[in-house]
C-alpha cells in the first residue's frame, strides 16, 4: 500500500508565517490544495498542493484560528491511498467551528482508496506446480498469481460466517479486477444446488442451543465435489432454512461416494430440505477458478491466484478493514464529489455531527456498507448476535441490537444529509441511517436525498437494506434503490417520511419478504410512505412491496404506484391503523393482505411480560409524548390487540389485479370507492410503463377527488446534482 508522509507541526508555523495558500477573499474562503503529487513540505497552494488530507485537515485547523473564515481543502485529480482512518474528529483533528468543505477541484476524479494497486510486472505464471495441477486443464494456462508479500500486503483477513442475524465485520481480502468485484473461486457458478436430506440439523443458535454442532445434509448425486482436495477450507453459503435467513458455515467434510455435506460450525436456524431456497453453493475452492474475476488466497503461502480476463487494464486489492473515514462530533462539514473505493470495511463513519452533508460522492467496492450513522454493538462474540456494548466505527451486531433495545440511542446527530450520491458494490448494505430519540420522539431531521443505491449486497444477502432508517425524524426521499436479493429499505422507529423514490428489481431471491419492511413493534408509529413507485418486486418467492410484519402499525400509505409489485403489493400482518388510499395497482397478484395472527401462531408476541409490552413500556406508551401524538396508543391492550384493526383501503386504482385482498375482508374493508379495471384506465402511455393519468381518463369520475401521482418527479434526478465546485 502506499503511505502518506505527515505533515510535521514546525514546517506548519514556518508556512502559517508565509500565507502562500490560495484565499478567496471576496467569498470570505481560505483554500489549501492537496495532490497526490505534492509534497509535505508544501505551502498549500494550488501551484505548491500538500500531499495528504491529513496535513490539509492540521493546516486548515491552524489557520482557521487566527483567519476564522470558511475552509476549502481542494483535492487534485488522483488516488489517496489510506493505511489508516482519515479522521475528522472534534478535539483531535479539527477544533474549528467555522464551515469545512473537503472537495474534489472542479471536475477532476479524486479517490480515496483502502487498498493498493497492483504493479502489472507482479502478475506472474503460476509456479506452484502442485497447486496448478489442481486447477481445471482448460483454465490452468489462464491463471496468474500476485505475491501479496512482493504487494506489501501482510494482511490476508478472515473467512468468516455472515447473513441473517450474524454480526457485521470487515471482509477478507478481496480483489477487483477492472473496478468490478472478483468472486471467490465457487462451483456452482451461477444458482445453487439443493439439499436433498437432512442427517442432522446441527445445532441451532436462534432457539438457544449453544452446543456449536455442525449440521449433516445430503445432495444431488454429481462428480464435481470430488475434485475439491482440501474441502476443510471451503465454505458453503446460501438459505439453509427461511429464505428470509441467508447464512455461511466452513465445511467439515465431503463424502463423495454418499454425496454427504457436513459442516464445522452451525447454522442460525439449522439445516432443512423441501424448499426450493433451501440450497447452497461451495467457494474459496482453488479447484473452481474458471471464469475471469474469480480467485483464491493461500494464507500460508500468501500467494493470490486469479483468472484475468483478456483485456486486464486493473488489478486492485482491499486491505483498510476500518472506516476510510470517520467523523466525531463535528458540525458544518462537507465532503463534495469524492470517491470511496476498495476497502474491506465501510466508507463513512459518522458519530454525534451536526449538519453534515455528503454531496454528489461515490462509494463502490466496500467491504461493508458506505456510510453508517451513529454507534454499533462490539460483539462478545465475533460468531453470534447476542450482546455486546455500543462501539464507535463499528457495525457489529447493531441489527440484532436494535431489535432488543428499541430505544436504543444510537447518537447519530442532527440534521446531517446525503445527497446526490452513488452506491454500489457494497457488501452488506448501503446507508445506514438514524437520529432522533424514541424515548421524547424528538427528530433526528437527518436526510439521504437523490441518492442511487444498488447492488448492495455482494456478500450479506439478507436484512442488509439499501438504506436502513432507525430512530425518529428522519427521510428518505428521491432515491432509486434496486438490484439486490432482498429488502430495499428497512425502518425502525417513529415519523420517517420515505417519498418519491423508485424501488425496484428487489427481492429477488429471498422469500416472505419486503422491498421496504417493518415490524414487531406497536410503538413504531406516524411513519409515512408517499409518492413511490414499486415495480419489479420479488423472483419466484412470496415477496411484498410493503411488508408491514406481525403487528406493525400506523404507516400511511397513500399516492403510490405499484407495477408487478412481488406477490403482495401491500401486506399487513395482524397490525392495525395502516391506511392504503389514493393508490394505483398494476399487474400484481394481490393488492393487499391482512390477517389475524396475533390470534394464532404469532400470539406469544402478546403474552404478559412479552415482546409487544416491553417495547410498549419501554416508550412510556400511556403517558406523552406517545399519548399525545398517537392517541389510540394508550389504551392498545383494552382494545383487544390480537385484532386487526382500522386498516383501510380506499380510492385506489387497480389494474389487471389478479385478487384485490388475500384474508378476511372485515379486516381490510375494501370500500365502494375504489376502482378495478382489466383495461387501460387512460394511462399516457400504459405500455411504455407511464402511469400518469390523461386528462380524459375514467378515473377521474370513478374515483371523485383522486389525485394525480407525480411519476416523472419519482426517483434520482441527475439534473439535480450540485454543480462541481472548486
Amino acid at each position: 500500500m502506499k503511505k502518506g508522509l505527515f505533515f510535521s507541526f514546525g514546517l506548519l508555523c514556518m508556512l502559517l508565517s508565509n500565507t502562500s495558500f490560495s484565499t478567496a477573499a471576496a467569498q470570505g474562503v481560505t483554500r489549501i490544495f492537496v495532490s497526490p503529487g505534492g509534497s509535505a513540505n508544501a505551502s498549500g497552494s494550488k501551484k505548491d498542493p500538500l500531499n495528504t488530507i491529513s496535513a490539509a485537515l492540521e493546516m486548515a485547523e491552524k489557520v482557521s484560528r487566527k483567519n476564522p473564515r470558511s475552509m476549502e481543502i481542494l483535492l487534485r485529480e488522483g488516488t489517496y491511498f489510506l493505511d489508516r482512518t482519515l479522521e475528522v474528529v472534534q478535539g483531535k483533528t479539527w477544533n474549528s467551528s467555522v464551515p469545512l468543505t473537503i472537495v474534489a477541484y472542479k471536475k477532476e476524479k479524486a479517490v480515496l482508496h483502502g487498498g493498493s494497486i497492483i504493479a502489472p510486472e507482479l502478475l506472474k505464471p503460476v509456479s506452484d506446480k502442485n497447486l496448478a495441477a489442481r486447477f481445471l486443464p482448460e483454465a490452468r494456462s489462464r491463471i496468474r498469481q500476485i505475491s501479496l508479500t512482493d504487494a506489501g500486503i501482510t494482511n490476508t483477513g478472515k473467512l468468516h460466517a455472515f447473513g441473517f442475524s450474524r454480526p457485521m465485520a470487515p471482509s477478507w481480502l478481496e480483489i477487483f479486477v477492472n473496478s468490478k468485484p472478483g468472486t471467490l473461486a465457487r462451483w456452482p457458478n451461477e444458482g445453487t444446488v439443493l439439499i436433498k436430506s437432512v442427517l442432522d440439523t446441527g445445532s441451532i443458535p436462534r432457539w438457544g442451543d449453544k452446543s456449536n454442532r455442525g449440521g449433516k445434509f445430503t445432495y444431488a448425486a454429481t462428480k464435481r465435489p470430488s475434485r475439491w482436495k482440501n474441502p476443510g477450507k471451503a465454505w458453503i453459503a446460501g438459505y439453509f432454512m427461511w429464505g428470509y435467513a441467508d447464512d455461511a458455515a466452513q465445511l467439515k467434510s465431503i463424502d463423495t461416494i454418499k454425496s454427504v455435506i457436513s459442516t464445522q460450525t452451525p447454522s442460525y436456524y439449522g439445516f432443512g430440505n423441501g424448499k426450493p431456497w433451501r440450497a447452497w453453493y461451495a467457494y474459496n475452492l482453488p479447484e473452481e477458478i474458471d471464469l475471469p474475476g474469480e480467485y483464491y488466497v493461500d494464507v500460508e503461502s500468501k500467494m493470490l491466484y486469479f483468472m484475468p480476463p483478456d483485456s486486464l487494464k486493473k488489478v486492485e486489492i482491499s486491505v483498510l478493514e476500518t472506516p476510510m473515514m470517520a467523523m466525531e462530533g463535528i458540525s458544518n462539514v462537507s465532503l463534495k464529489n469524492i470517491d470511496f473505493s476498495c476497502s474491506r470495511g465501510m466508507g463513512i463513519s459518522m458519530e454525534r455531527t451536526t449538519g453534515v452533508l455528503i454531496d454528489g460522492c461515490t462509494f463502490s467496492n466496500l467491504g461493508m456498507m458506505a456510510i453508517y450513522m451513529g454507534k454499533g454493538i462490539q460483539p462478545e462474540d465475533p460468531t453470534s448476535n447476542a450482546g455486546g456494548t455500543p462501539a464507535s466505527r463499528t457495525a457489529g451486531n447493531i441489527v440484532q441490537y436494535v431489535y432488543e433495545h428499541s430505544t436504543f440511542d444510537r447518537e447519530a446527530g442532527t440534521k446531517n444529509g446525503i445527497i446526490n450520491c452513488e452506491i454500489f458494490n457494497t457488501g452488506s448494505g448501503g446507508i445506514y441511517m438514524s437520529g432522533g430519540n424514541r424515548l421524547t420522539l424528538e427528530p433526528g431531521d437527518n436526510y439521504v436525498d437523490n441518492c442511487k443505491v444498488h447492488d448492495f449486497t455482494r456478500i450479506e444477502k439478507t436484512y442488509r437494506p439499501g438504506i436502513w432508517i432507525t430512530g425518529v425524524g428522519n427521510r428518505i426521499s428521491h432515491c432509486d434503490v434496486y438490484n439486490s436479493p432482498s429488502v430495499g429499505i428497512f425502518l425502525h422507529g417513529n415519523n420517517h417520511l420515505i417519498e418519491y423514490n423508485n424501488l425496484h428489481h428487489l427481492d429477488t431471491d429471498a422469500d416472505d419478504m419486503g422491498a421496504l419492511y417493518f415490524g414487531r413493534n406497536p410503538s413504531e408509529l406516524g411513519n409515512v410512505t408517499r409518492y413511490n413507485y414499486f415495480h419489479d418486486i420479488g423472483g419466484e418467492h412470496k415477496t411484498m412491496a410493503i411488508y408491514h410484519d406481525d403487528g406493525a402499525c400506523g404507516m400511511q400509505v397513500y399516492d403510490n404506484i405499484f407495477y408487478k409489485a412481488g406477490t403482495v403489493a401491500g401486506f399487513i400482518g395482524g397490525g392495525r391503523d395502516n391506511v392504503y388510499t389514493n393508490n394505483i395497482f398494476i399487474y400484481t397478484k394481490f393488492a393487499a393482505h391482512i390477517d389475524d395472527r396475533l390470534k394464532n401462531w404469532a400470539r406469544a408476541m402478546l403474552l404478559k411480560d412479552g415482546l409487544y409490552q416491553q417495547r410498549l413500556e419501554a416508550v412510556n406508551f400511556k403517558q406523552a409524548p406517545y399519548s399525545v401524538q398517537y392517541p389510540n396508543l394508550a389504551k392498545y391492550w383494552e382494545d383487544d390487540p390480537a385484532s386487526p384493526k382500522r386498516n383501510t383501503f380506499s380510492r385506489n386504482l387497480l389494474v389487471n389485479i389478479q385478487q384485490v385482498a388475500e384474508g378476511q375482508p372485515e379486516w381490510l374493508p375494501y370500500l365502494n370507492d375504489n376502482y378495478e379495471t382489466k383495461k387501460d384506465p387512460g394511462f399516457k402511455d400504459y405500455t411504455e410503463k407511464d402511469f400518469r393519468l390523461s386528462r380524459k381518463s375514467e378515473v377521474w369520475k370513478k374515483i371523485p377527488g383522486f389525485r394525480a401521482i407525480p411519476l416523472k418527479k419519482i426517483g434520482y434526478r441527475p439534473d439535480h446534482q450540485k454543480h462541481k465546485a472548486g
